[in-house]
């Protein structure tokens, strides 16, 4: 894991732009997923501080594994 990695996969809560690297996607896209606008996505649980997406690091690691496994969220039906 090179240092930059490192210092966004530590974080316990990020932002827009840290999360999106950690989950390897555009910006863009995470926040259309937030947003609800992908279909057959269900959102990441996040909060709004102004027009900051906070995520935190272990609810994106939770929302993945339910991803893996096919959990049905409030959002997905």
């Amino acid at each position: 894991m090179s240092a930059g990695n490192q210092a966004f996969g530590n974080r316990e809560i990020m932002d827009l732009k840290a999360a999106a690297n950690y989950l390897g996607v555009s910006r863009s896209h995470l926040s259309h997923i937030l947003a609800g606008k992908v279909a057959g996505v269900p959102t990441i649980p996040h909060v709004r501080a102004g027009r900051r997406a906070l995520i935190r690091r272990v609810v994106i690691d939770q929302w993945l594994l339910e991803q893996e496994h096919g959990v049905a969220t409030s959002m997905a039906q």
